[in-house]
């Protein structure tokens, strides 16, 4: 399957996905080539979050951002992911 990378993009308004330079150079990518590319929404599904979690449905914006923090965190590291 070849070398791997992960990193975030920004959609561009001309349709197109923005990658890093530094992606660019470890994967020495020229114009026209070809990569592979596994779309994963970032959206943070608070709703979602608080129906499997009755306890946590009275709490606050705040204390909602420290468990996605954690989230976040763990899946960046390589730590398991944790389904929602």
């Amino acid at each position: 399957m070849g070398n791997k990378a992960a990193y975030t993009a920004e959609y561009l308004n001309d349709g197109h996905l923005s990658i890093p330079k530094e992606i660019v150079s470890m994967f020495t990518l020229e114009s026209g080539g070809r990569v592979r590319v596994t779309i994963e929404e970032s959206i943070f599904n608070k709703a979602g979050f608080l129906n499997l979690f009755g306890i946590w449905k009275q709490k606050n914006i705040e204390e909602v951002n420290v468990f996605k923090g954690i989230y976040e965190e763990r899946n960046q590291f390589g730590r398991g992911e944790i389904k929602l």
